[in-house]
């Protein structure tokens, strides 16, 4: 217990820290709203991959119609994820200032904040789209705003609208001469709206100058920005071991701030560990050598244990250790869907996302379990990886299924959720002593 002590020691003052610095405080508690809409479409990915589209479900009866009910769902819900978090983040920001006082304006209403920070993050999205049509041909498009920038994938877009967008509007707010101040008796809701008239407008226009001297200068947009700024130092060295242990660990350090970095990284990724998979299958088809031990089905087999940040070990651990009720219960809520590899409901339900506690083993056991998978591949304690799983396989069997039915890659993959168990608890523990001391790594 005394690295417990030692740990929790260490972590307290920077739980502290983060439970008044307005900026992360606005971000986690945004997350957590979202629980509700997470849970629900990770119910309805669960139900349309085990019984909708499930081949073996078709054989018995043809449910297959059933799976535009699990997309109707998902438009609703996951798909306007990074729209739902903009909004609460602007308005957490704004409502941070009116609680501190730093505004005491009885006509400012954080709402604004909320409905700005949209505004921006629309603002920042590209002018023009290409689409995929029917006939699997491309189109370029201009009004359509892509499903990947209002999903998960566009949550850094939306969190630099809300935060800088917001933070922006609130010094602004402040300037008396920029209010429009309306009679007595007009409806508060009127005279709120043309008391942020003027700094909502400069907002509005400071972040249009920007994406238009933007795409002017360079031809870029701010999602394409982002992209560029990711990609370019990482695309040369994806399928070497520093590579993908800096990818793995990059990916989960972003999964930890709300942002979903298997989404994120997957345009630099994705094509190299496809191509490394295709050379394996291709090679045991024709009974030769299997050439490469770093393949997508890999990485998800042993680094993604239970999704982003080996969540399904994490929920072992509250589940056995944790005395907090309110853990236990988005533990037991969180176990079903970690079981199938969706982490969302845990990562911001707990949350993981924002947690001083809980970021640090999301962060860092993945590339762990990477290190160890990866040596015991290179001395021939286990097979290499010669097929892909659906990422919806359970733990377990995905590593069965990856390296063709490799027996010593299952024993392998329950001990590495043993030995990550052992290594969340003490944070687990931490986060009870945290508790017990007065200070939450709740918001």
């Amino acid at each position: 217990m005394k690295f417990v002590d030692k740990l929790s020691e260490k972590l307290l003052p920077v739980v502290s820290k983060m439970n008044s610095q307005r900026h992360l405080l606005a971000i986690r508690d945004s997350f957590i709203f979202t629980m509700p809409l997470v849970m629900a479409a990770s119910v309805m990915v669960l139900l349309n991959a085990l019984i909708f589209s499930n081949a073996t479900v078709q054989k018995v009866i043809d449910l297959s119609f059933l799976s535009d009910l699990a997309m109707i769902v998902n438009n609703g819900t996951m798909s306007i994820l990074a729209i739902v978090v903009c909004y609460n983040i602007g308005w957490n920001l704004a409502n941070h200032y009116v609680r501190s006082g730093q505004i005491n304006d009885p006509a400012f209403n954080a709402v604004h904040a909320g409905i700005l920070s949209i505004a921006v993050m629309f603002i920042l999205m590209p002018l023009k789209s290409v689409v995929t049509l029917a006939d699997g041909s491309t189109a370029e498009t201009t009004g359509v705003f892509l499903q990947s920038l209002t999903s998960s994938s566009g949550l850094a877009t939306a969190m630099f609208a809300s935060l800088l967008g917001t933070e922006l509007f609130i010094r602004l707010a402040k300037f008396k001469k920029l209010k429009i101040k309306m009679p007595d008796g007009v409806p508060p809701a009127v005279a709120t709206s043309f008391n942020s008239l003027v700094p909502e407008t400069l907002v509005i226009l400071t972040f249009a100058i920007f994406v238009f001297v933007l795409d002017k200068t360079t031809g870029l947009n701010f999602p394409g920005l982002i992209d560029l700024v990711i990609q370019t130092p990482l695309k040369s060295f994806v399928l070497s071991v520093p590579g993908i242990l800096f990818l793995q660990f990059f990916s989960d350090f972003l999964w930890v701030f709300g942002m979903h970095g298997s989404s994120i990284l997957a345009p630099i990724r994705q094509a190299p560990l496809l191509q490394s998979i295709q050379e394996n299958m291709d090679a045991f088809s024709a009974g030769k050598e299997i050439p490469n031990i770093i393949t997508e089905p890999f990485t998800n087999a042993f680094g993604l244990i239970g999704g982003g940040g080996c969540i399904l070990p994490l929920v072992i651990a509250i589940l056995w250790a944790s005395k907090r009720k309110e853990q236990r219960q988005i533990a037991k809520f969180g176990l079903t869907t970690s079981l199938f590899n969706i982490t969302e409901p845990i990562m911001f339900g707990l949350p993981v996302v924002m947690n001083p506690i809980f970021m640090i083993p999301c962060a860092i056991i993945p590339s762990i379990n990477l290190i160890i998978a990866y040596f015991a591949t290179s001395t021939g304690l286990i097979g290499k990886t010669v097929a892909a799983a659906p990422w919806i396989t359970p733990p377990v069997i995905q590593s069965f299924i990856a390296t063709g039915g490799d027996i010593m890659a299952t024993i392998l993959t329950v001990l590495l959720i043993i030995l990550d168990v052992f290594l969340f608890l003490p944070f687990v523990l931490a986060s009870n002593k945290a508790t017990d001391e007065g200070v939450s790594d709740f918001a």
